[in-house]
């Protein structure tokens, strides 16, 4: 049941008709709730729930077991048992044959003939969201993030709440399971925000995101040869665009779905292609995903005696390029952007020991540093979309070396481009000032809304693409 369709839009409208004018009580809201969002992954294959549903128990008891214990021995031995297995379920559904197979291309090059024997796994739908949104709750009560433990039905509607189970974003046990301990009782101005969101999400992934694909992107990457270098360009910067409104656009819908429920979710952007650093790059840009990196791999690593600040932000980065996907691609694309990061730590702490400035970027000097980062970005964002390193080589050395004239650029995809680079470059007091203009809107923009939604979802789910994050 793809967000985007149809069907998922019934399914949410019962399921808040519900919540609202039948169901009675938050314990009985909290109840349907969980039954909706399993049979929303059942959707896809049945078998997952049953991932979910080991998962689920595995932390709920670690976290249980870390609780109760009075041995701090048994605390940790509880903790790392429970990371152990999840990140193991993790390691065998993404990683196992990546893995397998690199292993018998190392025994090849040293001379031992061994063939790799590609096992068929099924990739259960957002096991990376699902597996470190699991991990954060034991290590929340071993923390002592939680004033009280969850019930084993809170824990269950964390780990599964439907809006934001395939792509995010990654909840804290800390911050969402209070939120169910209270009872929500959803306002009006609640319920248009909500939908004022997911209008907002499926405009970001229906029309720009899709566009943008269908029109430049994949042209671009299906037949690179027949293109003119300057079509290869801006087919990269519009991969870009078309990632960051994709990602960002099912994070809206999450959002907007979750407060119709009463709910809070975190924001997963910040304009991130404004950004004047790579480091502030990832301060930007899918926000859960990377803090988590940093408040628990991050912060675990730099307890290491023998380490130092460069490598530890080597192996987060690292981490972070494999948790998109199992390839070497991705491995080189996290260890070049963590290399950069430590170089910019480095050059930061040598001014701060020379006893220079900060420095701080104006004007056009500001207009000149962001379009570095974003170029950077693009560039290494490359590695996403092709399917090998070699693949991104050979489609560099195109842009170069490409005699082709072809630039096969359509009215909609120019109109698309535009809507996309204004939507994240105007200044947020023009975009605040804006949104309070829908501050109060009377109760048929309830209908409004909802007609638009249908429309986009009716018209357009026979073309939608599934989401890109989806894969991991």
């Amino acid at each position: 049941m793809p967000i985007t369709s149809f069907s998922y839009f019934s399914l949410v409208l019962i399921t808040f008709a519900f919540c609202s004018l039948i169901i009675k009580g938050n314990e009985s809201k909290k109840t349907f709730l969980l039954i909706v969002s399993y049979y929303f992954y059942m959707t896809f294959d049945w078998r997952f729930s049953l991932l979910l549903l080991f998962l689920t128990l595995v932390n709920f008891y670690s976290g249980y077991v870390i609780s109760k214990s009075s041995s701090q021995s048994l605390k940790r031995c509880s903790l790392y048992l429970s990371v152990v297995i999840s990140l193991g379920v993790l390691f065998y559904f993404k990683y196992f044959n990546f893995f397998l197979d690199s292993f018998y291309v190392v025994l090849n090059h040293i001379g031992i003939k061994g063939q790799s024997h590609i096992t068929e796994i099924i990739l259960p739908l957002g096991i990376s969201f699902i597996t470190f949104q699991a991990i954060t709750y034991p290590i929340d009560v071993y923390n002592n993030r939680l004033s009280k433990t969850a019930s084993l039905k809170d824990f269950s509607l964390f780990m599964a709440f439907f809006p934001q189970l395939l792509s995010g974003p990654i909840l804290r046990a800390h911050k969402f399971i209070p939120q169910l301990e209270e009872k929500t009782k959803e306002s009006s101005q609640q319920i248009i925000t909500g939908m004022t969101l997911v209008l907002c999400g499926l405009i970001k992934k229906v029309i720009i995101a899709d566009t943008l694909a269908l029109h430049i992107v994949d042209p671009a990457f299906d037949n690179p040869s027949e293109l003119s270098s300057l079509f290869l360009i801006l087919a990269l910067f519009a991969y870009s665009f078309q990632v960051y409104m994709d990602l960002s656009g099912y994070t809206d819908i999450a959002l907007g779905v979750a407060k119709m429920f009463g709910y809070k979710l975190p924001h997963n952007f910040n304009r991130p292609y404004m950004a004047t650093s790579i480091s502030n790059f990832w301060q930007r840009w899918h926000i859960t995903m990377s803090s988590f990196f940093r408040d628990y791999l991050y912060e675990a690593v730099r307890k290491w005696h023998w380490s130092n600040i460069y490598f530890n932000l080597l192996i987060v980065f690292i981490a972070i390029g494999l948790w998109h996907g199992a390839g070497w691609n991705f491995v080189l694309y996290g260890t070049i952007h963590g290399t950069l990061v430590g170089l910019e730590h480095y050059r930061s702490k040598v001014r701060e020991e020379k006893g220079l400035p900060p420095i701080i970027y104006r004007g056009f000097g500001l207009f000149i540093r962001v379009l570095q980062v974003f170029t950077i970005v693009t560039l290494t964002r490359l590695l996403f979309r092709s399917e090998t390193i070699q693949s991104s080589i050979d489609y560099l050395e195109l842009i170069i070396t490409t005699s082709s004239t072809s630039f096969p650029m359509s009215n909609v995809a120019i109109l698309a481009f535009t809507v996309c680079i204004i939507c994240h470059f105007t200044p947020i007091t023009w975009r605040d000032k804006l949104m309070r203009k829908f501050d109060g809107l009377p109760e048929y923009a309830y209908a409004a809304s909802a007609v638009f939604i249908v429309y986009i979802t009716a018209a357009f789910s026979n073309d939608i693409d599934s989401f890109i994050y989806f894969q991991f």
